[in-house]
This record gives structure tokens, sequence and C-alpha cells, in this order.
């Protein structure tokens, strides 16, 4: 079997694809698999660690205003569906297997008029462009959300498969994980990280709530993202929050571990992150970046708090006193906690990327 994925951009787009490479790794190790990405992109550090053949196309993407830019941008698209097929021609997949982002779309598009197999699968509630315009072309579409059906045509192509995770997220334990990091199970704790990059709105809500005297009682663990970490650790020590009860990280490899140990957790609402955040059942108060196409972080924020999951606080209404009030609201009530908890829980889909692999197998056949 002979496997191309494609998707890239942001680790929303490149983890599950990775999910589905390892599980048809597992079912089938001399399964061969080629990653198509950019050179720019997450996906050009991140694939090649994980173990799998990398390689490379030219594109961009569109702005949405008429300029000049744009011009040159659809010459690099049209270079783009060059070297896509020249990799399949090189290749020769049984399938291709697109998870998002503007790089998946020449190689999909591609793929599709050569006459291979060809799915995708949208991450988020608000489907992506280019995810909505690949769904004309493919043989299957995979959701994380059934929320996302109703934006889709294609509905006999649909499938509510759930997000794919990494499976050591399913096998963690609330009690071992603060075992193995070192914080004890008397304590209540907060975890907060503003995505892989940082956001500077979550890391200055995390400074305000340091100095929350009624919080005293509750273990931070803050990550800030790399590109913010000096200035927040100055500010940190310049306010005087250096406590035995604040912890400040850059970026943690073991981030799973720290999401299973959390009795709440704060966060962006990227679809990867809230996946994560089912998978261990964690409480969330969810403060969805405005920064994304269609608003998708605060559409999948949606789908926790209707559900009781979470509480959505929208960055263009959150103070200092919002969040204080929300957090203590929160954290100081137990069975409003196990309540959130157990609705997680419930919106985790544990078996998606065996329902996604186990469609590709049955494409193939």
């Amino acid at each position: 079997m002979r496997v191309m994925i494609t998707g890239g951009g942001t680790g929303g787009h490149i983890y599950p694809a990775l999910s589905i490479a390892d599980e048809l790794r597992q079912r089938d190790p001399s399964v061969e698999i080629m990653y198509v990405g950019t050179e720019r992109g997450l996906e050009s550090k991140v694939v090649p660690k994980a173990g799998y053949t990398f390689r490379t196309i030219r594109v961009d993407y569109f702005k949405k205003k008429l300029t000049l830019e744009n011009v040159k941008r659809a010459n690099k698209v049209i270079k783009g569906l060059n070297d896509a097929n020249k990799l399949i021609n090189e290749f020769v997949p049984d399938i291709i297997v697109g998870t998002g982002g503007y790089v998946c779309g020449p190689v999909v598009l591609m793929g599709n008029l050569k006459g291979v197999k060809t799915i995708v699968h949208e991450q988020n509630a608000i489907p992506g462009k280019t995810i909505k315009l690949l769904s004309v072309f493919v043989d299957k579409i995979f959701t994380s959300f059934e929320e996302s059906h109703q934006y889709f045509r294609q509905k006999k192509k649909l499938v509510y498969s759930g997000n794919p995770v990494r499976k050591e997220f399913g096998a963690l334990e609330k009690g071992q994980s603060r075992e193995a990091i070192n914080i004890g199970n008397d304590k209540k704790v907060i975890f907060s990280v503003g995505g892989s990059g940082g956001a500077a709105k979550v890391n200055e809500m995390m400074l305000e709530l340091f100095k929350d005297d009624t919080l005293g009682h509750v273990e931070f663990h803050h990550v800030t993202g790399p590109r913010y970490y000096d200035e927040f650790k100055n500010r940190v020590e310049k306010l005087n929050l250096e406590r035995d009860n604040v912890y400040v990280h850059d970026y943690l490899d073991n981030i799973g571990q720290y999401m299973s140990a959390s009795d709440v957790m704060i966060s962006r609402s990227g679809a990867l992150t809230l996946t994560e955040i089912a998978t261990m059942g964690v409480p969330s108060i969810l403060i969805p970046s405005p920064n994304v196409a269609h608003n998708h972080q605060e559409y999948n924020a949606k789908v926790f708090e209707a559900k009781g999951a979470a509480v959505l606080l929208r960055e263009k209404e959150l103070d200092s006193n919002v969040m204080k009030h929300t957090v203590n609201q929160v954290i100081s009530d137990q069975e409003k906690l196990l309540r959130m908890s157990n609705r997680s829980k419930a919106l985790s889909k544990m078996d998606a990327t065996d329902i996604i692999c186990d469609q590709i197998e049955s494409l193939i056949k």
C-alpha cells in the first residue's frame, strides 16, 4: 500500500495526519508513506523527525483582495500543480489523504485528475477554503464536528470520524501524570497555553490571575510560547509574582501530561487542542483566537460551550475582572468541575483514526 499524505501550516493540520500515518504503519509495517508539505511550513520540521519521507511543493495562499501579489501567487499555484504531478508520477500512490492547509490543494486536486483515490479531513466546525473546494472532487470527506456537515453539499461523501489524536493522549491518567511532573494530588491545578506559538492576550490574562490572592491555593503552569517567554518572565519578576505556585514554560514536549494533570485548562480553541482536551476529559475556559479564517475557533468553542464542557470567553469582551471571576467560579465548584469533565469526555471520539484508516483500506481494495 502506497499512501501520500499532505497538510501543513499548523499543528492542527499536521498532527492528525501523522496520527493517520502512524496507525497505517502499525497495521501494515510494509506500507509506504510520502508526506508532502512546504519548505517553510511547520511540517518541514515535524514530519522528518517523525520518520516519514518528506517532499515539498511550491504553493502559496491567496489574499482576500485582488492585488498584483495574488497574480504572483497564482503563478506559484500552477508551479505547485506541476510539482504535485511530478511527485504523484514518481511515488504512484494508491490513495492521497489531505488534512488541510493550502499545500494540500494542488496535491489532492492533481491526484483526483489523475484518477487516484482521494480523501480529506476537516478538523474545524467551520470548514476551511481548501477543504471546501476539494470536497467537490474527493471520494470521502471526514469531519471532526457533526456541526460542520451543513457547509458541505456532497452529503453522501461525509463521514463523521472525529479528529485523529495521538494514542498516548488516551492512555494518560491524572494521578500518574501528576506523579510524573511532581504535582501533589491535593492541589488544584490550572494549565494554560495560547497555542503552539503562544498568544499575547492569554499571556496578559495569566499575569492578572497570578496577581489574584484568592487563587493562592491554585498551582499555575503556563506556556507562553517561545517568542513571548523572555518578555513574560521579565514582567513576572518586575511584578514580584515569582511564587512557589507559579511555573512558567516557553514550550513543553510532554504537554499531554500537563493537560491530564490539570483541573482546568485555559486555552485557545483550535480543533486539535479541543480534541486532546476532550480525550482526557479536562474542563476548559476557552479564549478563541479572533485572527483565524471564518472565526472558526469561536465556532469550535461554541460546540464545547453548548455541551457544558467549557466556558467561552471572547477576546473582545475579556478583561482582568471577567477572567478572575470566571476562573474563581469554575475552580471553586467541585460539582461543576466534575460535570464539565464528564461532558468534555463525552465529546471525545477515540476511534477517529481507526474510522479513517478503515475507510482508506476499503477505498484501496
